[in-house]
């Protein structure tokens, strides 16, 4: 799965969604508990590309141009966001997973890096390799 987020900001997350016209698939306010039960430091923002794990560089694409195109256009909301809500992050990330024997490649086309330089949106991935060894000491 691969997300916008807007991370680590005090304004109201509906002030984000106000000045994106974005609904997000979620948000997290600073009085909700985290999973520790300790309340939160900040607020965030996120909305989500497809679901799946994403498994080869045609799925990787897919997902990116799927937020891009929610992007594209808003150039100028981004800036404002940047400038009233001033979040600490704003970037396109997920996980990528890749069997371990094989060869994989993800890529970003010039037209949608130049929507997410000029949305002043970073990029990243967390590199996941499965091991598909067989479980349980049974052989295939």
């Amino acid at each position: 799965m691969i997300s916008l987020s807007i991370s680590d900001f005090d304004a109201d997350p509906d002030r984000v969604t106000a000045i994106l016209g974005i609904e997000p698939t979620y948000i997290v306010r600073k009085v909700d508990p985290m999973r520790s039960g300790s309340p939160r430091k900040r607020n965030g923002w996120s909305l989500d590309g497809p679901r799946e794990r994403l498994r080869n560089g045609a799925e990787h694409e897919i997902a990116v141009n799927y937020l891009i195109e929610q992007m594209r256009g808003r150039e100028e909301a981004f800036a404002r966001l940047r400038q009233e809500v001033r979040p600490k992050q704003i970037t396109i990330y997920g996980g990528f997973y890749t069997p371990c024997d094989e060869q994989c490649g993800i890529w970003l086309e010039p037209s949608g890096m130049r929507v997410l330089a000029d949305c002043g949106v970073g990029w990243g991935l967390d590199l996941f390799v499965e091991d598909e060894a067989p479980q349980n000491g049974s052989e295939v």
